[in-house]
């Protein structure tokens, strides 16, 4: 199993707005081949928190970053974020 885990941070003010669109990704990566489950866990008075996605094979977490769903998903996430979203791969 593989997952890709990106820290995020954000202006707490718009923690509904960074929980909404994080939760969009859901549905857009079961879709994908190899996908095996989602979380988003924030801290919202603090202003963060982690998204962790788990596939079945690496190969899987590439393949899902490519989609223009999900391109376009992250893309209105990164509006409102203080830094740029860095997702990592582990095993």
């Amino acid at each position: 199993m593989y997952a890709r885990v990106t820290n995020v941070r954000f202006p707490p003010e718009m923690k509904a707005e960074v929980t909404r669109v994080a939760r969009g990704l859901g549905p857009i990566l079961k879709r994908q081949r190899g996908f095996e489950g989602f979380q988003v866990l924030t801290d919202p008075d603090a202003g963060e928190g982690i998204i962790v996605s788990l596939w079945e094979a690496e190969a899987d977490v590439e393949a899902s970053e490519t989609g223009d769903s999900y391109i376009g998903q992250v893309s209105m996430m990164s509006s409102f974020l203080y830094e740029p979203l860095a997702p990592k791969r582990m095993r």
